[in-house]
């Protein structure tokens, strides 16, 4: 399966193999479907379903969240609308006047009880919320830029499932959970090929790496919580279920 994707505001071409799609894309969306049953079943007050999705820098969750948004609606599934963490960066202004500009994407970077509040917000409400976004062409925070919308929500980050404090509590708010997990070393090639091929001369790349994402790819495949649905990564793009102890 190929499709044209927009992901964060930029053109994308994705591919997944037809057996990832039909073995483990197709039966996560109808694990997100029986989801949002059992929460409608529940009568809690709840406005809607919020699925979490998290998984170490250059795995492509951003990509997969935007694709699987597409394919619910193309298997008449519980429509999805996706949404990102990303926005919720502190603004550069907040971490130049915090000592923080050179450590941008670690958890410290992020305004978790923004995070927190926003995802209280669009779980309770069944109308649109306006969420930030991130801006690539900027590189900062765009506020209220992103309209959430539906029946369920799909927010994905790097560290929604954290074990960490302000993080962990972040899935209360979620009726269903979802890791994606690969291999360190290939998480290292993909994030060093997107320098190089973003001009980076591959040296620089190496030590960015080991210096900026390396710390931030180990502390989630270290430090995050279970999830109800794990993915499984492979060196050739191949995507598997795995089953993790809750």
């Amino acid at each position: 399966m190929r499709r044209e994707l927009t992901v964060n505001g930029l053109p994308v071409t994705a591919s997944f193999a037809d057996e990832d799609v039909e073995g483990v894309l197709l039966p996560l969306l109808r694990d997100i479907a029986r989801a949002d049953a059992t929460r409608r079943a529940r009568d809690d007050g709840s406005g809607r379903t919020v699925v979490l999705l998290a998984a170490p820098p250059g795995s492509g969750k951003s990509t997969l969240a935007a694709l699987l948004e597409g394919l619910s609606r193309e298997a008449g599934l519980v429509p999805l609308c996706s949404a990102g963490m990303d926005g919720f960066h502190f603004p550069n202004a907040y971490l130049d006047a915090h000592g923080l500009r050179s450590v941008k994407g670690a958890p410290e970077t992020f305004d978790v009880a923004a995070l927190t509040k926003k995802l209280a917000e669009t779980r309770r409400a069944a109308g649109t919320v306006l969420w930030p976004s991130y801006s690539r062409v900027s590189h900062d925070v765009v506020p209220d830029s992103l309209a959430v919308t539906g029946e369920a929500v799909l927010v994905e980050g790097n560290y929604l499932l954290l074990d960490e404090p302000r993080w962990r509590d972040l899935r209360r708010w979620a009726d269903l959970t979802v890791f994606l997990r690969a291999d360190e070393g290939l998480l290292r090639e993909r994030l060093v090929a997107r320098k190089v091929a973003g001009g980076m001369a591959r040296p620089d790349a190496e030590a960015f790496y080991e210096e900026s994402d390396g710390p931030n790819v180990r502390r989630v495949l270290a430090r995050s919580l279970p999830a109800d649905v794990t993915l499984l990564l492979s060196a050739d793009g191949r995507l598997r279920l795995a089953t993790e102890p809750r």
